[in-house]
């Protein structure tokens, strides 16, 4: 037997294979059941029945196993230049973590703005609350998953509106967080930003309202957009400096911002016209959600390619071009044919399943489809 130091419990080594075999990765509730029993637990000993798991295993994987074998590390590289760290959990707490975002995706209540990680919303409908502005601004929050560690996540499950005993908030963010952060990677990661971002989605909403601007987060995406001829200097104006004009943001944004524990990437500030290009989640707004050309021309490109040269050649020079490009290394690069049909079918979601270049690029997919198949 062995001690958990922070209870001063005795608990097994190890979990026996029986208790190995037993777990379910989902829980056998309703989002009802789950909420009544999350707002109501009280011991360490509550959330392992919440869990379906017995103490002595919840206690083994969460405190006895060594933290760097709890995860998979690894870096892909970021759009903006440098490594992003991602953090993938092994299979034990992994099923941990299923089941506990499954309680808090029935305890969290979304704000109207959040748009990322919430059922039903998505990059389309965040861009959706921008089109046709004459202002657009967007930010990002620096080092988001990592600036959010241990104390934060055990606070927020103390806190309002959740009020959870200390003990029982201990547990829960030991199963949330790796090596004194959020990890990027983990399934609990995402509900557990919206969670802690709730406040700040509430002070945003009210100061867009007093500004008669639109707010919404997608992740540490943040956007304010505005059909006033100018935009509100509360939160954002442009100056001019010697290199040209800068963007500073207003004092009422950042204070929010401080207070909720977040910094602004300064590199990712943006503020847009509508005379110029406008930009949401990586989709254009002047008039309504839309691929960039950009992203069009590329899926042409890639359906010509395998029309003139043949499937075989059209993945050996993707492969040589982007191949090692944000992959999960042990998952190896996906097929040119997996990642095409996911470019098309992300064409069809933003413009709709009936337009016109959705429907011809599929058709012309499943065309060479089907004449790769019959000369093979």
């Amino acid at each position: 037997m062995t001690v958990d130091f922070s209870k001063g419990q005795q608990i097994s080594q190890k979990p026996t294979k029986r208790e190995e075999k037993s777990s379910s990765l989902l829980l056998n509730y309703s989002p009802e059941v789950l909420r009544d029993r999350f707002y109501t637990l009280k011991t360490p000993q509550d959330v392992s029945k919440l869990l379906d798991i017995s103490y002595n295993r919840l206690a083994y994987h969460i405190y006895l196993v060594p933290e760097p074998n709890r995860y998979k590390t690894f870096e892909i590289p970021k759009k903006s230049g440098g490594n992003r760290q991602i953090s993938t959990p092994v299979t034990a707490i992994k099923i941990l973590q299923w089941k506990l975002n499954q309680v808090l995706q029935a305890v969290y209540q979304p704000k109207p703005s959040a748009h990322g990680f919430v059922p039903g919303k998505n990059i389309v409908t965040n861009a959706q609350a921008h089109a046709k502005k004459r202002y657009v601004l967007n930010l990002d929050l620096k080092d988001f998953f990592p600036s959010i560690n241990y104390g934060r996540v055990r606070g927020m499950f103390m806190g309002v509106p959740y009020g959870l005993n200390p003990d029982v908030a201990t547990v829960l963010a030991q199963i949330c967080c790796h090596d004194n952060q959020l990890p990027q990677g983990a399934p609990t990661s995402p509900i557990i930003t919206n969670m802690l971002c709730a406040k700040m989605d509430s002070q945003f909403q009210r100061l867009a309202k007093e500004c008669s601007a639109t707010y919404t987060r997608y992740a540490d995406d943040i956007t304010f957009s505005t059909t006033r001829p100018n935009f509100p200097e509360a939160l954002a104006k442009i100056v001019t400096v010697e290199e040209g004009e800068s963007i500073i943001l207003g004092e009422p944004l950042l204070t929010i911002i401080d207070q909720n524990g977040f910094k602004v990437n300064d590199k990712k500030v943006r503020l847009q016209t509508n005379k110029n290009h406008q930009e949401v989640t990586g989709l254009t707004v002047n008039q309504f959600p839309n691929v960039d050309r950009r992203f069009v021309r590329q899926v042409r490109a890639m359906l010509h390619a395998w029309a003139k040269f043949g499937l075989e050649a059209a993945e050996k020079e993707y492969q040589q071009k982007y191949g090692t490009k944000s992959r999960f290394p042990a998952k190896g690069n996906p097929a040119f044919k997996q990642v095409l049909r996911g470019k098309i079918e992300f064409i069809g979601m933003v413009k709709g399943k009936d337009d016109s270049i959705y429907q011809a690029f599929l058709k012309k997919y499943q065309d060479l489809s089907y004449f790769t198949l019959n000369v093979n």
